[in-house]
């Protein structure tokens, strides 16, 4: 190739990348440079920026660093061509440009002429598009703010642990600009589908159910299905379906396991969810306080805002994992805003569950060791000290059935 194109010898040298990022970024390189404009580049100009900044409601320092970073890019024809390359790869490339390997990530791997910030305008390049479509469905604008406000919360996370004014978790943001992620309230939502091996059974008259693990599940004397280092079996799971009954352990209303199998008739019972059903997967959003009457609303809005603005979408139930459905947590804080969140769900054991995000959460860093750890808030002290007498922390998985009548009001 020549000046005017050039190959990605020519990019590693300029923007000194390391091997990791030559590993993530050189693939397609020469797909996205035969197709790279000779007119400026909408996503890196000032107005483009300073809509994200509106509608993510960035703070001045973050604002002005990422306008500062759009302007080295829009300066440096590498940068430019480098930023190019990510668009085409995030959004424009299709299944017969090939595969590729995961573009973002959050690894300490050396950014391109040590900006951060062409991967965040790469990711949010099809704003106008994602603005049109958004329009289409009839889904006000307050709902994307509100999603962008994650650019904020992830520009902190990086100030905060690592002193970066910019997003280091891109991954996220994509997501909004599938768009396959709503931010509703204090909450967000997204399509997903059934993939947990726990079985869902719904009785026939009425909305009760029963969730049953699948056979031959290791579980700990506590009633997790635990994958920390050192946490022993107590026993295994079992689970038969004969003679039209089903017999296997269910988990308890706090979200561990019975030790003690139950058997539901299926002239009784029915099984709701197999294994590809669509769902809506609920994530919790760092920032704000979690509660509950907050994130009740945001449910109420789910329950509203996909059959209306979705109407193909024929999800069966909300389900969610996180490290706040340990039911351990609430046995430490019963009157805490985690404790009236975990009432809202049916709760359930998390598969190979461990405690990584929990530590990660509470401490910043999960591989700190014990004996660093910050200890400012209760929730540190009580992570700390669970851990400091052999016990260990798990993640936990949260589940709800979509209601049969759904009442759609006239706004989202």
């Amino acid at each position: 190739m020549n000046l005017a194109c050039p190959d990605f010898g020519q990019c590693r040298a300029e923007l000194a990348l390391d091997e990791r990022g030559c590993e993530l970024w050189g693939p397609g390189w020469s797909q996205s440079q035969a197709v790279y404009p000779d007119t400026p580049l909408p996503f890196l100009q000032e107005d483009f920026v300073a809509e994200i900044v509106r509608l993510a409601g960035l703070e001045p320092p973050a604002a002005q660093a990422l306008q500062e970073g759009a302007a080295e890019i829009r300066q440096s024809e590498m940068l430019r061509r480098f930023a190019w390359h990510c668009h085409w790869r995030l959004n424009l490339a299709t299944a017969d440009d090939g595969v590729f390997p995961p573009l973002l990530t959050r690894e300490n791997v050396a950014m391109p002429a040590g900006n951060c910030h062409v991967f965040t305008l790469a990711t949010l390049a099809p704003l106008p598009r994602l603005k049109k479509y958004y329009a289409v469905r009839g889904i006000p604008e307050a709902v994307l703010a509100n999603g962008l406000q994650d650019l904020r919360v992830w520009t902190d996370d990086a100030w905060a642990l690592k002193g970066i004014r910019g997003c280091l978790n891109n991954n996220w943001l994509h997501n909004h600009i599938i768009p396959n992620l709503f931010a509703l309230g204090r909450l967000e939502f997204q399509f997903g589908h059934w993939y947990n091996p726990v079985l869902v059974y719904k009785k026939k008259t009425g909305q009760e159910l029963k969730l049953i693990a699948q056979g031959n599940v290791a579980v700990s004397a506590e009633g997790y299905r635990g994958a920390n280092a050192g946490e022993k079996t107590a026993y295994t799971t079992i689970f038969r379906e004969e003679g039209g009954q089903v017999t296997g352990h269910p988990a308890l209303p706090d979200g561990t396991l019975s030790p003690s199998p139950i058997t539901l008739s299926l002239q009784e019972w029915e099984q709701y969810l197999n294994y590809g059903d669509p769902v809506i997967n609920m994530h919790i959003p760092a920032g704000a306080p979690l509660l509950k009457e907050a994130c009740a609303d945001s449910i109420r809005r789910a329950w509203e805002f996909f059959p209306r603005h979705f109407p193909e979408f024929k999800f069966k139930a909300l389900v969610c994992s996180s490290w706040l459905f340990d039911p351990a947590l609430a046995q430490y804080l019963p009157d805490s805003n985690i404790a009236a969140f975990q009432s809202l769900f049916h709760l359930y054991p998390y598969p190979q569950a461990t405690g990584w995000q929990t530590r990660q959460r509470v401490f910043g860093d999960p591989d700190l060791p014990l004996e660093s750890v910050p200890q400012k808030t209760t929730l540190q002290k009580i992570v700390k000290k669970h851990l400091l007498e052999g016990k260990f922390w798990h993640c936990g998985g949260a589940f709800l059935l979509r209601p049969e009548e759904q009442q759609v009001s006239p706004s989202a």
